[in-house]
């Protein structure tokens, strides 16, 4: 019978007080064990940082890209548009086309009575037949008739394009009406500060501006998913805004 396959061996030291004899027992080596690491499962990183993990869903993410892209499109012919306004207030001395044409009519009351503004704008809205409303005109503060004169009643009717500026004087028997026509530049640049725009208009220029926060929100959430430094983003935001504080101080 072969003799049996032995580990390594190693030789102990004897011990204090035994006999040279016994200091050359051969005694097996234990094997050794190692400690098993502990495997911790990490979270694997979100795909939008910015957008919470029960949202990102492939249908999600589907309508987000969808939605900023259209968007985006009318958003660009508008964009287009109010920057050409914008360029032509700017430089208004270089896109301004002609003076503003102005005339001055009397339209005779046949009998009317006009005892406040209200009447005066009913009379001038029947007679000429006009679809917008009257109001008080901007930036100017009610005559004031001095004590012994008949009072004074003014009131307006403007479009981007037209104003009617009206003034009758009690007793009187017609109503002063002064007609101001404007060219191109100018009724576009009226239609981007809204003056004079009806509630279609109105409505109009606040969906782009929710559609322009809608799209600037979602670009954000698609730019996180797209390969860039976080930092350094933020420090292009801060920059353009720390700019735009910087120029509204210096111009006010």
């Amino acid at each position: 019978m072969p003799p049996r396959a032995t580990g390594p061996t190693r030789r102990w030291p004897a011990m204090p007080g035994a006999s040279s004899g016994s200091s050359c027992a051969m005694v097996a080596a234990a094997p050794t064990v190692k400690p098993r690491k502990r495997i911790i499962r990490k979270r694997p990183p979100k795909a939008h940082p910015f957008l919470p993990r029960r949202l990102q869903t492939p249908i999600f993410l589907v309508w987000l890209r969808r939605s900023h892209g259209w968007l985006g499109i009318w958003g660009a012919v508008a964009g287009i548009l109010f920057g050409l306004t914008t360029i032509a207030m700017v430089h208004a001395e270089i896109f301004r086309t002609g003076e503003d044409v102005r005339t001055v009519v009397q339209l005779p009351l046949d009998g009317a009575f006009i005892g406040n503004v209200d009447d005066l704008g009913a009379f001038v809205k029947a007679e000429l037949g006009l679809r917008t409303e009257w109001r008080q005109p901007r930036n100017s503060p009610r005559p004031v008739a001095a004590p012994g004169n008949p009072p004074i009643f003014i009131t307006q009717f403007t479009s981007p394009q037209t104003t009617l500026d009206l003034r009758h004087v009690a007793g009187n028997e017609y109503i002063e009406i002064t007609r101001t026509e404007r060219g191109f530049f100018e009724t576009m640049n009226r239609l981007h500060r809204g003056n004079g725009a009806q509630l279609g208009w109105t409505l109009l220029g606040d969906a782009f501006s929710g559609a322009l926060i809608v799209l600037a929100l979602s670009g954000v959430l698609l730019w996180s998913r797209m390969d860039g430094s976080r930092l350094l983003a933020i420090g292009l935001g801060s920059a353009g805004l720390l700019a735009t504080i910087y120029f509204y101080m210096a111009g006010a």
